[in-house]
Protein backbone atom coordinates (compact mmCIF):
# COMPACT_ATOMS: atom_id res chain seq x y z
CA UNK A 1 0.00 0.00 0.00
CA UNK A 2 1.35 3.30 -0.86
CA UNK A 3 -0.03 4.77 2.26
CA UNK A 4 2.70 2.56 3.91
CA UNK A 5 5.47 3.65 1.63
CA UNK A 6 4.53 7.14 2.34
CA UNK A 7 4.47 6.28 5.62
CA UNK A 8 7.85 5.14 5.91
CA UNK A 9 10.04 8.13 3.85
CA UNK A 10 8.20 10.65 5.90
CA UNK A 11 9.53 9.05 9.19
CA UNK A 12 13.05 9.07 8.24
CA UNK A 13 13.11 12.69 7.69
CA UNK A 14 10.23 13.13 10.84
CA UNK A 15 12.13 11.38 13.35
CA UNK A 16 16.00 10.91 12.62
CA UNK A 17 16.61 14.65 13.04
CA UNK A 18 15.02 14.64 16.43
CA UNK A 19 17.39 11.69 17.53
CA UNK A 20 20.15 12.62 16.08
CA UNK A 21 21.23 15.41 12.56
CA UNK A 22 19.72 18.10 15.35
CA UNK A 23 21.67 17.34 17.73
CA UNK A 24 25.13 16.86 15.57
CA UNK A 25 24.03 19.94 13.94
CA UNK A 26 23.99 22.20 17.20
CA UNK A 27 27.24 20.83 18.37
CA UNK A 28 28.61 22.13 15.60
CA UNK A 29 27.02 25.84 16.01
CA UNK A 30 26.77 26.33 19.19
CA UNK A 31 28.76 23.97 21.53
CA UNK A 32 28.62 25.81 24.56
CA UNK A 33 24.70 25.94 25.21
CA UNK A 34 23.71 22.56 23.04
CA UNK A 35 21.55 21.34 25.67
CA UNK A 36 19.64 24.57 25.89
CA UNK A 37 19.62 24.81 21.81
CA UNK A 38 18.59 21.64 21.36
CA UNK A 39 15.55 21.66 24.15
CA UNK A 40 14.19 24.35 22.23
CA UNK A 41 15.08 23.24 18.93
CA UNK A 42 12.83 20.23 19.44
CA UNK A 43 10.34 21.81 22.00
CA UNK A 44 8.72 24.76 19.80
CA UNK A 45 7.88 23.01 16.61
CA UNK A 46 6.44 20.77 19.04
CA UNK A 47 4.56 23.57 20.98
CA UNK A 48 3.29 25.17 17.53
CA UNK A 49 2.05 21.70 16.10
CA UNK A 50 -0.44 21.46 19.83
CA UNK A 51 -2.21 24.50 18.33
CA UNK A 52 -1.87 23.58 14.52
CA UNK A 53 -2.57 20.21 13.89
CA UNK A 54 -5.95 19.70 15.84
CA UNK A 55 -7.34 22.72 13.55
CA UNK A 56 -6.28 20.70 10.53
CA UNK A 57 -8.34 17.77 11.45
CA UNK A 58 -11.20 19.30 12.06
CA UNK A 59 -10.43 21.42 9.15
CA UNK A 60 -10.05 18.17 7.01
CA UNK A 61 -13.39 16.70 8.38
CA UNK A 62 -15.14 19.77 6.67
CA UNK A 63 -13.10 20.11 3.60
CA UNK A 64 -15.52 19.36 0.57
CA UNK A 65 -13.25 19.26 -2.78
CA UNK A 66 -12.99 17.26 -5.61
CA UNK A 67 -9.36 16.09 -4.63
CA UNK A 68 -11.53 14.66 -1.18
CA UNK A 69 -11.35 15.68 1.96
CA UNK A 70 -7.77 14.71 3.48
CA UNK A 71 -5.23 14.80 -0.17
CA UNK A 72 -5.03 18.65 -0.14
CA UNK A 73 -3.99 19.06 3.57
CA UNK A 74 -1.64 15.89 2.68
CA UNK A 75 -0.43 18.30 -0.02
CA UNK A 76 -0.13 21.15 2.00
CA UNK A 77 2.01 18.92 4.77
CA UNK A 78 4.43 17.35 2.17
CA UNK A 79 5.59 20.64 0.51
CA UNK A 80 5.73 22.24 3.96
CA UNK A 81 8.22 19.69 5.07
CA UNK A 82 10.09 20.01 1.99
CA UNK A 83 10.50 24.28 2.62
CA UNK A 84 11.56 23.71 5.71
CA UNK A 85 14.72 20.97 5.30
CA UNK A 86 15.18 23.68 2.53
CA UNK A 87 15.82 26.48 4.72
CA UNK A 88 18.16 24.32 7.26
CA UNK A 89 20.25 23.06 3.80
CA UNK A 90 21.19 26.48 2.63
CA UNK A 91 20.90 28.94 5.96
CA UNK A 92 23.64 27.47 8.18
CA UNK A 93 23.11 28.93 11.31
CA UNK A 94 21.17 27.89 14.77
CA UNK A 95 18.43 30.79 14.33
CA UNK A 96 17.27 29.31 10.77
CA UNK A 97 18.16 25.91 12.08
CA UNK A 98 15.33 26.13 14.37
CA UNK A 99 12.64 28.12 11.79
CA UNK A 100 13.60 25.18 9.47
CA UNK A 101 13.19 22.88 11.62
CA UNK A 102 9.85 24.43 12.61
CA UNK A 103 8.34 24.52 9.37
CA UNK A 104 9.44 20.91 8.59
CA UNK A 105 8.13 19.65 11.39
CA UNK A 106 4.52 21.39 11.01
CA UNK A 107 4.63 19.99 7.26
CA UNK A 108 5.37 16.30 8.65
CA UNK A 109 3.27 16.55 11.72
CA UNK A 110 0.24 17.22 9.18
CA UNK A 111 0.80 14.29 6.60
CA UNK A 112 1.00 11.71 9.71
CA UNK A 113 -2.12 13.37 10.78
CA UNK A 114 -3.59 13.32 7.38
CA UNK A 115 -2.27 9.52 6.82
CA UNK A 116 -3.94 8.43 10.11
CA UNK A 117 -7.57 9.97 9.56
CA UNK A 118 -7.27 8.16 5.78
CA UNK A 119 -7.10 4.92 7.91
CA UNK A 120 -9.56 5.94 10.01
CA UNK A 121 -11.79 6.71 7.37
CA UNK A 122 -11.07 3.36 5.08
CA UNK A 123 -9.82 0.78 7.36
CA UNK A 124 -12.24 -2.24 7.74
CA UNK A 125 -12.38 -3.45 11.37
CA UNK A 126 -11.18 -6.61 10.90
CA UNK A 127 -7.90 -5.10 9.37
CA UNK A 128 -6.98 -2.96 11.99
CA UNK A 129 -3.62 -4.72 14.31
CA UNK A 130 -2.18 -5.92 10.86
CA UNK A 131 -2.37 -2.46 9.07
CA UNK A 132 -1.12 -1.13 12.62
CA UNK A 133 1.88 -3.26 12.98
CA UNK A 134 2.65 -2.46 9.46
CA UNK A 135 2.61 0.56 9.80
CA UNK A 136 3.93 0.72 13.43
CA UNK A 137 7.20 -1.19 11.54
CA UNK A 138 7.97 1.23 9.14
CA UNK A 139 7.66 4.18 11.39
CA UNK A 140 10.79 2.23 13.36
CA UNK A 141 12.37 1.35 10.18
CA UNK A 142 12.45 5.00 9.08
CA UNK A 143 13.91 6.73 11.45
CA UNK A 144 16.76 3.64 11.83
CA UNK A 145 17.30 4.36 7.96
CA UNK A 146 17.27 8.30 8.37
CA UNK A 147 20.30 8.22 11.12
CA UNK A 148 22.36 5.73 9.39
CA UNK A 149 21.95 8.10 6.46
CA UNK A 150 22.54 11.19 8.14
CA UNK A 151 25.48 9.35 10.05
CA UNK A 152 27.48 9.33 6.64
CA UNK A 153 26.81 12.90 5.94
CA UNK A 154 28.06 14.52 9.19
CA UNK A 155 31.08 16.49 6.99
CA UNK A 156 27.64 17.86 4.72
CA UNK A 157 25.53 18.99 7.44
CA UNK A 158 22.88 20.24 4.85
CA UNK A 159 22.48 17.06 3.08
CA UNK A 160 21.35 15.52 6.41
CA UNK A 161 18.40 17.11 6.22
CA UNK A 162 18.05 17.67 2.49
CA UNK A 163 17.98 13.88 1.45
CA UNK A 164 15.23 12.88 4.00
CA UNK A 165 13.40 15.81 3.14
CA UNK A 166 13.53 15.10 -0.93
CA UNK A 167 12.93 11.11 0.17
CA UNK A 168 9.62 12.29 2.02
CA UNK A 169 8.28 14.76 -0.55
CA UNK A 170 8.97 11.91 -3.23
CA UNK A 171 7.20 9.65 -1.25
CA UNK A 172 3.57 11.96 -0.11
CA UNK A 173 3.55 12.65 -3.56
CA UNK A 174 2.98 9.66 -4.99
CA UNK A 175 0.36 8.23 -2.60
CA UNK A 176 -1.35 11.84 -2.74
CA UNK A 177 -1.61 10.69 -6.43
CA UNK A 178 -2.89 7.48 -6.16
CA UNK A 179 -5.01 7.43 -2.19
CA UNK A 180 -8.51 6.93 -2.99
CA UNK A 181 -10.02 10.15 -1.21
CA UNK A 182 -13.39 10.37 -2.82
CA UNK A 183 -15.09 13.68 -2.34
CA UNK A 184 -17.23 14.17 0.68
CA UNK A 185 -20.65 14.81 -1.22
CA UNK A 186 -23.34 15.79 2.08
CA UNK A 187 -23.81 19.74 2.65
CA UNK A 188 -20.88 21.33 4.82
CA UNK A 189 -22.83 23.37 7.75
CA UNK A 190 -21.54 26.94 8.64
CA UNK A 191 -18.40 26.97 10.67
CA UNK A 192 -18.20 28.06 14.46
CA UNK A 193 -15.00 28.78 15.91
CA UNK A 194 -16.73 26.36 19.21
CA UNK A 195 -16.84 23.65 16.45
CA UNK A 196 -12.95 24.34 14.70
CA UNK A 197 -11.58 24.44 18.43
CA UNK A 198 -13.37 20.83 19.26
CA UNK A 199 -10.04 19.45 17.84
CA UNK A 200 -8.86 20.41 20.77
CA UNK A 201 -11.15 18.62 23.30
CA UNK A 202 -13.18 15.82 24.40
CA UNK A 203 -15.50 15.10 26.95
CA UNK A 204 -13.71 12.51 28.39
CA UNK A 205 -16.63 11.28 30.71
CA UNK A 206 -18.79 10.70 27.29
CA UNK A 207 -15.92 9.16 25.79
CA UNK A 208 -13.53 7.65 29.26
CA UNK A 209 -11.42 5.24 26.86
CA UNK A 210 -10.78 8.20 24.34
CA UNK A 211 -9.58 9.80 27.78
CA UNK A 212 -7.99 6.59 28.86
CA UNK A 213 -6.16 6.25 25.86
CA UNK A 214 -5.23 9.55 25.60
CA UNK A 215 -3.18 9.83 29.20
CA UNK A 216 -1.71 6.12 28.62
CA UNK A 217 -0.17 7.47 25.22
CA UNK A 218 1.10 11.28 26.90
CA UNK A 219 2.77 9.32 29.93
CA UNK A 220 4.35 6.61 27.53
CA UNK A 221 5.15 9.48 24.72
CA UNK A 222 6.65 11.85 27.69
CA UNK A 223 8.89 8.85 28.84
CA UNK A 224 9.81 8.81 24.75
CA UNK A 225 10.75 12.24 24.59
CA UNK A 226 12.96 11.94 27.49
CA UNK A 227 14.83 9.36 25.97
CA UNK A 228 15.31 10.42 22.41
CA UNK A 229 16.63 13.62 23.50
CA UNK A 230 19.88 13.49 24.94
CA UNK A 231 21.04 9.82 23.66
CA UNK A 232 24.00 11.78 21.62
CA UNK A 233 24.92 13.91 24.42
CA UNK A 234 24.74 10.91 26.53
CA UNK A 235 27.21 8.77 24.95
CA UNK A 236 29.68 11.45 24.13
CA UNK A 237 29.65 12.39 27.67
CA UNK A 238 30.96 8.99 28.57
CA UNK A 239 32.47 7.39 25.63
CA UNK A 240 34.80 10.16 23.83
CA UNK A 241 33.75 9.58 20.01
CA UNK A 242 33.46 11.74 17.47
CA UNK A 243 29.75 12.72 15.87
CA UNK A 244 30.32 10.19 13.06
CA UNK A 245 31.09 7.72 15.20
CA UNK A 246 27.99 7.94 17.68
CA UNK A 247 25.71 8.40 14.78
CA UNK A 248 27.30 4.56 13.76
CA UNK A 249 26.29 3.24 17.40
CA UNK A 250 22.57 4.87 17.47
CA UNK A 251 22.30 3.76 13.88
CA UNK A 252 23.47 0.51 15.35
CA UNK A 253 21.55 0.29 17.99
CA UNK A 254 18.47 0.83 16.14
CA UNK A 255 19.68 -1.64 13.41
CA UNK A 256 19.66 -4.46 15.84
CA UNK A 257 16.26 -3.67 16.85
CA UNK A 258 15.01 -3.27 13.94
CA UNK A 259 14.02 -7.56 13.89
CA UNK A 260 12.90 -7.62 17.43
CA UNK A 261 10.88 -4.40 16.56
CA UNK A 262 9.12 -5.77 13.30
CA UNK A 263 8.43 -8.83 15.58
CA UNK A 264 6.79 -6.70 18.04
CA UNK A 265 4.55 -4.59 15.85
CA UNK A 266 3.57 -7.29 13.34
CA UNK A 267 3.51 -10.10 15.90
CA UNK A 268 1.44 -8.18 18.49
CA UNK A 269 -0.74 -6.62 15.99
CA UNK A 270 -2.20 -10.01 14.32
CA UNK A 271 -2.41 -11.09 17.98
CA UNK A 272 -4.39 -8.42 19.22
CA UNK A 273 -6.72 -9.29 16.05
CA UNK A 274 -6.58 -13.08 16.54
CA UNK A 275 -7.20 -12.89 20.64
CA UNK A 276 -9.59 -10.23 20.31
CA UNK A 277 -7.58 -8.42 23.17
CA UNK A 278 -5.62 -5.03 23.39
CA UNK A 279 -4.96 -3.99 26.67
CA UNK A 280 -2.22 -6.73 28.12
CA UNK A 281 -0.06 -6.13 25.18
CA UNK A 282 -0.15 -1.85 25.73
CA UNK A 283 0.31 -2.48 29.84
CA UNK A 284 2.85 -4.86 29.71
CA UNK A 285 4.84 -2.77 26.71
CA UNK A 286 5.02 0.25 28.79
CA UNK A 287 6.31 -1.14 31.45
CA UNK A 288 9.41 -2.70 29.19
CA UNK A 289 9.55 0.70 27.80
CA UNK A 290 10.52 1.88 31.76
CA UNK A 291 12.96 -0.79 31.82
CA UNK A 292 14.74 0.15 28.77
CA UNK A 293 14.92 3.30 29.63
CA UNK A 294 16.37 2.76 32.96
CA UNK A 295 19.17 0.12 30.89
CA UNK A 296 20.16 3.12 28.64
CA UNK A 297 20.49 5.87 31.00
CA UNK A 298 22.65 3.96 33.36
CA UNK A 299 24.99 2.75 30.76
CA UNK A 300 28.42 2.94 30.60
CA UNK A 301 29.79 1.91 27.74
CA UNK A 302 28.29 0.62 24.44
CA UNK A 303 27.65 -2.79 24.88
CA UNK A 304 24.76 -1.61 27.49
CA UNK A 305 23.53 1.47 25.08
CA UNK A 306 23.32 -0.99 22.83
CA UNK A 307 21.13 -3.51 24.88
CA UNK A 308 19.02 -0.47 25.76
CA UNK A 309 18.21 -0.18 22.19
CA UNK A 310 17.04 -2.96 21.42
CA UNK A 311 14.58 -3.68 24.54
CA UNK A 312 13.38 -0.38 23.74
CA UNK A 313 13.07 -1.26 19.73
CA UNK A 314 10.68 -4.21 20.90
CA UNK A 315 8.81 -2.63 23.35
CA UNK A 316 7.86 0.10 21.03
CA UNK A 317 7.20 -2.15 18.28
CA UNK A 318 4.15 -3.65 20.24
CA UNK A 319 3.30 -0.40 21.96
CA UNK A 320 3.07 1.50 18.43
CA UNK A 321 1.06 -1.03 16.87
CA UNK A 322 -1.88 -1.82 19.35
CA UNK A 323 -1.93 1.83 20.56
CA UNK A 324 -2.79 2.75 16.88
CA UNK A 325 -5.58 -0.54 16.41
CA UNK A 326 -6.65 1.23 19.97
CA UNK A 327 -7.04 4.38 18.67
CA UNK A 328 -9.17 2.87 16.15
CA UNK A 329 -11.60 0.81 18.24
CA UNK A 330 -12.40 3.88 20.42
CA UNK A 331 -13.18 6.59 18.03
CA UNK A 332 -17.39 7.31 18.36
CA UNK A 333 -18.30 5.87 14.78
CA UNK A 334 -21.32 7.72 15.26
CA UNK A 335 -19.73 10.95 15.21
CA UNK A 336 -18.29 10.87 11.78
CA UNK A 337 -15.45 12.96 12.65
CA UNK A 338 -12.49 10.82 12.61
CA UNK A 339 -10.04 13.63 11.49
CA UNK A 340 -11.31 15.46 15.00
CA UNK A 341 -11.05 12.66 17.40
CA UNK A 342 -7.47 11.49 16.08
CA UNK A 343 -6.22 14.86 16.09
CA UNK A 344 -7.25 15.25 19.53
CA UNK A 345 -5.62 12.00 20.80
CA UNK A 346 -2.59 12.80 18.78
CA UNK A 347 -2.18 15.80 21.00
CA UNK A 348 -1.41 12.71 22.96
CA UNK A 349 1.82 12.56 21.45
CA UNK A 350 2.52 16.46 20.11
CA UNK A 351 2.11 17.60 24.00
CA UNK A 352 5.07 15.34 25.76
CA UNK A 353 7.25 16.02 22.85
CA UNK A 354 6.44 19.82 23.25
CA UNK A 355 7.34 20.13 26.78
CA UNK A 356 9.59 17.09 27.42
CA UNK A 357 12.74 18.92 25.84
CA UNK A 358 12.43 21.58 28.46
CA UNK A 359 11.63 19.34 30.76
CA UNK A 360 14.50 17.57 30.45
CA UNK A 361 16.66 20.55 29.96
CA UNK A 362 15.18 21.32 33.84
CA UNK A 363 16.35 18.01 35.04
CA UNK A 364 19.87 18.28 33.48
CA UNK A 365 19.89 21.21 34.94
CA UNK A 366 19.34 20.46 38.82
CA UNK A 367 20.59 17.29 38.36
CA UNK A 368 24.24 19.04 37.63
CA UNK A 369 24.81 17.56 33.66
CA UNK A 370 24.07 14.14 34.88
CA UNK A 371 22.25 12.44 31.89
CA UNK A 372 21.02 9.10 33.47
CA UNK A 373 18.31 11.33 35.32
CA UNK A 374 16.12 12.26 32.74
CA UNK A 375 16.35 8.00 32.04
CA UNK A 376 15.04 7.59 35.65
CA UNK A 377 12.13 10.19 34.80
CA UNK A 378 11.54 8.12 31.61
CA UNK A 379 11.03 4.97 33.10
CA UNK A 380 8.70 6.55 35.30
CA UNK A 381 6.59 7.99 33.27
CA UNK A 382 6.09 4.91 31.10
CA UNK A 383 5.46 2.63 33.92
CA UNK A 384 2.52 5.41 34.56
CA UNK A 385 1.25 5.15 30.92
CA UNK A 386 1.11 1.03 31.15
CA UNK A 387 -1.10 1.54 34.52
CA UNK A 388 -3.27 4.02 32.79
CA UNK A 389 -4.83 1.70 30.05
CA UNK A 390 -5.74 -0.30 32.80
CA UNK A 391 -9.25 1.22 33.54
CA UNK A 392 -10.05 1.05 29.48
CA UNK A 393 -13.29 -0.52 28.50
CA UNK A 394 -13.34 -2.58 25.41
CA UNK A 395 -15.66 -5.07 24.93
CA UNK A 396 -17.63 -5.51 22.12
CA UNK A 397 -16.31 -1.79 21.05
CA UNK A 398 -13.53 -3.40 19.17
CA UNK A 399 -15.64 -5.05 17.48
CA UNK A 400 -17.67 -2.63 15.75
CA UNK A 401 -16.78 -0.34 12.28
CA UNK A 402 -15.43 3.03 12.93
CA UNK A 403 -15.13 3.92 9.43
CA UNK A 404 -16.39 7.03 8.37
CA UNK A 405 -20.42 6.41 8.16
CA UNK A 406 -20.84 9.35 5.96
CA UNK A 407 -17.40 8.55 3.38
CA UNK A 408 -18.28 6.80 0.33
CA UNK A 409 -16.74 3.27 -0.12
Amino acid sequence: MLALLAQLTLYIAFVAPSSFSLAVRIQALAPDARNTALAFAIGIPCTIVIFLTPLVGVLSDRTRSKLGRRRPWLLLGVLTGMVGAAIIGFLPNLGALITGWTIAYIGYTITAVMILAFFGDRLPENQRGRVAGINGTLTYIGPIVGITLASQLTEMPALMFLIPGVLALLGGLVFVVTMKDVPVTTPRSAVRASEIFQGFWFNPRKYSNLGWVWLSKALVFLSLAFTSIYGVYLLTSRVQLSAAEVGGIVALAGTAGVGVSILGALGSGWLSDKLGTRKPFLWTSAIVIGIAAVVTGTSTGVPQYILGGIILSFAVGVYGAVDQAVQLDVLPQEEDQNGRFLSTLGLANQIPQAVGPFLAGAIIAVAAGNYSSVYYVAGASAVLGGLAILPISLGKRANESTTSIKTPS
